[in-house]
């Protein structure tokens, strides 16, 4: 080689080099992840939220996992949210089990740069962004507990059920319950309330302990949803069909054939499948930058409402009338 083409491969071969750098593929852009953690695993409700969250990712393009525990635990929710945390996951929804033990992991995630949300049930000490719910906590409470009373002609005795002690939104149904309730004085609330833990074996035999404890008993308000159509199967079991009177949050296809029967007067629900879409993509939206609007008409949702942080959905009322008008 001579002189003038040993000088024009040492000017090549750097250009070369930088030329094949240029040409090399682009670093594919990490894929956003969601991730929702539900109370406990096995429930239907659970199951019927799951499906909500998956339709999401479909429409969306982003990885949408759903977890949860085998217990009602918080603690094994906080390990489920540590390893988010590890894992950089992009945002975090909760439903705690026990509002206020979630707060640190809560704080930690947010400092780390994982948006935290919560959903179905809030921890409204911690710094979550906004929390989605199907309408105020407090409000379906009172609503059960008028229901119910009307029900029972406005007296007699009634027993309050619920999952866990430590459940934000279970325990502000309890309190909307006890409000409404105290406008009746004709009604006697049983004591002590019954928790069940979100377990339906749990649920019924509770429900027909509480019974043969007190027979005087006329009325179930359930503000959790294993509740309602396990104590219509212990009143059917007892044979007390329309002598107890039962209203509460629980799935249609749970409770249909209670609410059928008389043995559950009516549900005060929403479409646990919507609430988790409708939470997933309005997440996913505020990681895009785009703050929840007051007043915004949803299409398959309806008319949601924001403020102070919670945002709103429209719920229902379900009775032997319109119950096959439903199908989760």
């Amino acid at each position: 080689m001579n002189r003038s083409a040993r000088i024009l491969t040492a000017i090549l071969v750097p250009v070369l080099v930088i030329a094949l750098c240029g040409c090399a593929p682009e670093k594919k852009a990490k894929e956003r992840r969601i991730a929702f953690v539900f109370k406990v695993d096995g429930l239907l409700y659970s199951e019927v939220c799951k499906r909500g969250a998956m339709q999401a990712a479909k429409e969306l393009g982003v990885r949408v996992d759903y977890l949860a525990p085998d217990k009602a635990e918080v603690g094994k929710q906080i390990a489920i949210v540590e390893q988010l945390i590890a894992e950089k996951t992009d945002a975090i929804v909760i439903s705690p089990n026990d509002a206020d033990a979630i707060v640190p992991v809560i704080r930690k995630a947010m400092d780390a740069g994982v948006k935290v949300f919560t959903w179905d049930s809030d921890a409204p000490a911690s710094q979550r962004i906004f929390y989605v719910a199907a309408a105020d906590d407090v409000k379906i409470g009172e609503d059960i507990a008028d229901a119910l009373a009307k029900d029972i002609g406005e007296k007699g005795k009634v027993q309050i059920v619920s999952g866990g002690r430590g459940a934000a939104n279970l325990n502000l149904h309890v309190q909307g319950m006890e409000k409404a309730f105290a406008k009746y004085p004709g009604i006697t609330l049983v004591q002590p309330y019954i928790y069940n833990d979100d377990d339906n074996q749990k649920a019924r035999t509770m429900a027909i302990a509480a019974l043969q404890k007190d027979p005087d008993i006329v009325g179930f308000a359930c503000a959790n949803s294993p509740s309602a159509p396990a104590v219509g199967e212990a009143i059917t079991s007892l044979n007390k069909i329309g002598a107890v009177k039962v209203w509460g949050l629980a799935l249609p296809s749970e409770t249909r054939q209670y609410l059928k029967s008389g043995a559950v007067s009516g549900l005060m629900l929403w479409d646990p499948a919507k609430l988790t879409y409708y939470t997933a993509k309005v997440v996913n939206a505020y990681l895009d930058g785009k703050q929840p609007e007051d007043g915004e008409q949803v299409e398959g949702i309806g008319a949601v409402s924001f403020s102070n942080g919670v945002l709103l959905i429209p719920g229902v009322t379900i009775t032997k009338e319109n119950v096959d008008e439903f199908d989760f």
